[in-house]
């Protein structure tokens, strides 16, 4: 059965570059955001008619504004984008609409008015809620205000709110990440993405710890943070349905109305399409992602309709490889008789040896019909996914 498409809209704009970002940004300019929303608008435009059969457009059932920081455009621009949504996709009339926010960047007038053009899922930057490790992070706001900011969702009538914060930061001690951790489980979102800090070459972090500037992460003690984790948000009643996601339940022990929509579309091979400079699109056959540098996109966008940089055809052995390590990021793993089914391949007398010597490692369950990671397995998953790629 098909899967229905997600549409992602890349905004780039940022105040000041975060240390651990290596994210595709650039600074905030006025006058440079209206001509880019102005370029993806005639980008979802474009996509929208180039998918359209018969005069049918494509179903589609969730948006998600990433960055970047979108909430630093105006909201009319951010109308303007889901606007041009409806009109190119046959939205889903139950949409997941989601906007990261910057605490930093929230203006509280704004609330209302994402609410009335669509927006109904709020993810915030939290990322800590101690002053001096955002400081040494780079983000633009306190915690005072990261506080502030859900207080003010809440007060506009948003009821689907994610919270994102880092574990595992240089110079973190467990009690200063148990802190972090009993604060956002006390303010009680929908949602909360904890994730470990992987330090990425090229960011102002690598660096300074290449420089030693900065201590370099305890991996032993992430793992504790990790453990941290998983067992104070189940104690708390959320349900961890990926390696770093947790959505809260509401009825025992059902299925958690919380989980990202939009996300799981990445993890169960679901198509989807984004819109923006450096974003990155899937449609089942090939991968391909958009020219990085803003005004770069802009231009090709106004002139052809279209910002690609590369694209790749898939074989159905690339397929099934992504498909095998994605699906492994949640907590039920893959159906092998599915898998087999959608792709043709079974997972156990293709992968037998390695299955096995992970299965021998602790790192993943070989179940009756199912395959999926462990506790050490979600820890180490790079070491898991590897085999596949």
């Amino acid at each position: 059965m098909p899967k229905t498409a997600g549409i992602y809209i890349h905004i780039p704009f940022c105040e000041r570059k975060c240390t651990y970002c290596n994210f595709n940004t650039t600074d905030f300019d006025s006058a440079l955001s209206a001509d880019y929303v102005q370029a993806v608008v005639a980008e979802i435009v474009h996509t929208g008619e180039r998918l359209s059969l018969d005069s049918h457009k494509l179903a589609a059932d969730t948006i998600f504004f990433g960055g970047g920081t979108p909430s630093i455009i105006t909201a009319e621009q951010i109308r303007s984008l889901i606007c041009a949504c409806n009109d190119s996709f046959n939205m889903a009339a139950d949409s997941e609409v989601t906007i990261e926010i910057n605490p930093g960047t929230l203006e509280p007038g704004k609330l209302r008015d994402w609410k009335s053009a669509g927006i109904n899922r709020a993810s915030v930057g939290v990322q800590s809620f101690r002053d001096d490790e955002l400081v040494k992070l780079s983000r633009t706001h306190s915690a005072s205000q990261a506080t502030a900011t859900v207080a003010a969702l809440r007060n506009a009538g948003f009821n689907n709110i994610s919270l994102d914060l880092i574990a595992g930061l240089p110079e973190q001690s467990l009690e200063d990440w148990r802190f972090n951790l009993n604060e956002a489980l006390r303010i009680r979102p929908e949602h909360l993405s904890l994730y470990l800090l992987e330090i990425k070459e090229g960011t102002q972090l690598f660096a300074q710890i290449k420089r030693n500037q900065r201590a370099r992460p305890d991996d032993d003690l992430a793992g504790e943070m990790y453990t941290m984790i998983c067992e104070a948000a189940g104690e708390a009643g959320y349900e961890q349905y990926e390696i770093s996601n947790f959505a809260l339940q509401t009825v025992e022990p059902s299925e958690s109305p919380f989980r990202s929509k939009h996300n799981l579309k990445y993890w169960t091979g679901a198509p989807f399409y984004g819109m923006g400079c450096g974003a990155h699109s899937y449609d089942g056959r090939s991968r391909w992602v958009n020219i990085a540098k803003t005004e770069n996109y802009i231009e090709a966008v106004m002139t052809t309709g279209r910002g690609i940089a590369e694209q790749h055809d898939l074989s159905n052995e690339d397929n099934a490889a992504e498909a095998l390590f994605m699906g492994l990021r949640l907590n039920e793993g893959i159906s092998l008789d599915a898998f087999s089914a959608d792709y043709g391949v079974s997972v156990i007398e293709t992968y037998g040896p390695e299955l096995e010597r992970l299965s021998e490692s602790g790192l993943v369950e070989i179940e009756p019909g199912r395959l999926k990671l462990t506790h050490r397995g979600r820890l180490l998953s790079n070491e898991v996914f590897v085999t596949f790629v």
